[in-house]
């Protein structure tokens, strides 16, 4: 994955949101001329895309399309310009969930929807979409635009209850010039209309047949037309009989049952002709049955589902901007002469304070390692996202209520390996201790261990509960400490193991091994894999003795940052470091060292 960019455009980027289709999705933050501050989504084009002519008119499209929207329940967009010659859109930011997820929550935890909530958020998207519907271009023409993708995943629901309609990158206009190739569906198959899988002619009552979709799942709690197979989906939504709703809910009224079939008609014909007219013959029924759609309505549901989450998520955002606009402050702290015991918290330095029995009643009384170097270049989340997964890193007993901010509570700590400094491991996974803070609804911390051994100490005498080491610190500390047991690797480019590069410095004159001999060498740390194992190895293959055959004294440079800098500046002619580290000080101009082995 690339790095993440600190600008586009006048946007200060906080956060990388998804990557997928033809866009990467950023989060970022406008700050006016008067200091007011507005959060922002940016979304670019994918550079491997962004020379293709066809993908640029497709995204541009996107944008111009709903920028002609003005609307309370269709998301908002500020901005179409380009950025380092990509172009980019940057649009309204929404402090809420989108709808699959409040859905998949509330199936978690065996919650119906009340069927006023769901005709509330319905209404609301329907009115949405009916704007979009209406839209007319310059020319005052009308533009017979379908979304055709208004799934659960393209509902925002804000915090207040409000929901907003987004993505228009499938979007389809009468004067959009961009054909589909044939045999590409645009769109989700379990949502889309039978004319739609036909791939004929399709208008508005396209949307109104999602848009039924979605209303019945909301009601029924599961899938309606989703099936294993694609083809067995397909023959869903073309064939299969609606389940009986009033079976499974009898809370639910037959005259709402009948406005949900009429959107679901197989013949478009018998449909709504309109999402307007389905939002109106909804609001009747609603009003003679007396059920609450209103906007407090939604907004009470989505805070007993996910109220906390949401709440510290917001604090957490407000964080995350004061920090950005804060001057920098290198800590020096890794440098200090220290106990191995110490660590540096988010807070500063301090001895540990968690011990495991403090611990046990939220996480288990396991003591666990996460395999692999955490590299400040690459977010590396694989190896955490997969331990709230497996549920190892489970839920408190108590949930926090609504008032709690991210620092109540027991927290979990996590120890780090110093692969990298400090400064940079908080930096770059700060959006995954955000993201496992939202997730257990429980405080994240990471714990800078001072040294390599250090955090292997930490773990293996129960200082803390969880550690990320490299795969040899792991392998030495298991043999120490039997107990200890590893949780999950880190996968990255498809594979779980360790790459890395053997650096001499630009300017030397090294054509073949034995131009080597009586070098100076930079080592990480002696527990370090690539930047200690793996570089002995590659000269002993070599026929080269570290041990007698180079200058000493070994420099030891403690983190993979430093080896770098240390080779740059002449302190060593010869030096081992992750792959990930190489090429990414590459990227960024920094030319200084070059390669003489890999593995």
């Amino acid at each position: 994955m690339s790095p993440l960019p600190s600008r586009i455009g006048r946007y200060t980027i906080l956060e990388r949101l998804a990557v997928g289709g033809m866009a990467v999705v950023y989060l970022g933050f406008e700050q006016g001329d008067t200091g007011l501050q507005r959060l922002v989504v940016i979304k670019q084009i994918l550079p491997n895309l962004g020379e293709e002519e066809t993908f640029r008119r497709m995204f541009m499209q996107e944008a111009r399309l709903a920028a002609q929207i003005n609307h309370p329940n269709v998301v908002e967009i500020y901005e179409l310009a380009t950025w380092e010659e990509e172009p980019f859109i940057a649009m309204e930011y929404v402090v809420g969930v989108p709808l699959n997820i409040l859905m998949r929550h509330a199936n978690k935890r065996e919650t119906q929807v009340p069927v006023g909530v769901a005709c509330g958020i319905i209404m609301q998207a329907c009115a949405g979409a009916h704007a979009a519907h209406e839209m007319k271009d310059s020319a005052g023409n009308a533009a017979n635009l379908v979304h055709r993708d208004l799934t659960p995943h393209n509902l925002m629901i804000s915090e207040s209850g409000h929901v907003k309609v987004l993505d228009f990158g499938v979007a389809k206009a009468a004067t959009n010039q961009e054909q589909t190739a044939t045999g590409m569906l645009k769109g989700k198959l379990p949502y889309m209309s039978p004319e739609q899988l036909w791939q004929s002619e399709i208008d508005r009552r396209s949307d109104v047949f999602t848009l039924g979709v979605v209303f019945w799942e909301l009601m029924l709690g599961t899938r309606l037309f989703a099936r294993e197979a694609e083809v067995a989906t397909i023959n869903a939504v073309l064939n299969a009989t609606l389940p009986d709703l009033k079976g499974v809910r009898m809370d639910v009224p037959s005259a709402i049952i009948d406005v949900a079939m009429k959107a679901l008609a197989k013949d478009p014909t018998e449909r709504y002709s309109s999402a307007d007219d389905f939002r109106r013959s909804l609001q009747e029924v609603v009003r003679q049955e007396g059920l609450n759609a209103t906007d407090d309505a939604v907004h009470d549901f989505v805070a007993i589902q996910l109220g906390t989450s949401l709440q510290l998520r917001r604090q957490e955002l407000q964080e995350q901007v004061e920090r950005s606009m804060a001057d920098f402050r290198p800590s020096t702290a890794v440098e200090e002469s220290v106990d191995p015991m110490e660590v540096q918290t988010d807070r500063g330095v301090s001895k540990p304070v968690a011990s495991p029995t403090k611990m046990a009643n939220g996480t288990g009384a396991k003591r666990g390692i996460l395999i692999g170097a955490v590299s400040s270049f690459v977010v590396v989340g694989g190896l955490l996202f997969t331990l709230v997964q497996s549920g190892v890193l489970g839920k408190s007993d108590s949930t926090p209520g609504p008032s709690e901010s991210l620092g109540g509570g027991t927290p979990i700590t996590v120890m780090l390996a110093p692969t990298v400094r400090a400064e940079n491991l908080r930096k770059d996974l700060e959006p995954l201790r955000r993201y496992l803070g939202r997730t257990l609804e429980r405080p994240v911390e990471w714990r800078f261990a001072k040294s390599y051994a250090g955090a292997g100490e930490a773990v293996r005498l129960g200082k803390v509960e969880f550690a990320s080491l490299p795969p040899t610190l792991y392998v030495e500390t298991k043999a120490a400490e039997p107990k200890v047991e590893l949780l999950a690797v880190k996968i990255h480019s498809g594979g779980n193991g360790s790459d890395g590069f053997l650096l001499v410095h630009e300017d030397a004159q090294v054509t073949n091994p034995e131009d080597l001999k009586g070098k100076r060498i930079c080592y990480t740390d002696p527990h370090s894999t690539t930047g200690y194992v793996y570089p002995r190895a590659t000269l002993r293959g070599w026929g080269l003795d570290p041990e007698t055959d180079f200058a000493k004294p070994d420099v030891y440079s403690q983190n993979h940052h430093q080896l770098i800098i240390d080779l740059i500046d002449g302190k060593c002619d010869l030096g081992g470091t992750f792959a990930a580290a190489y090429t990414s000080a590459k990227k960024t101009g920094i030319n200084a060292a070059k390669p003489v082995s890999s593995r």
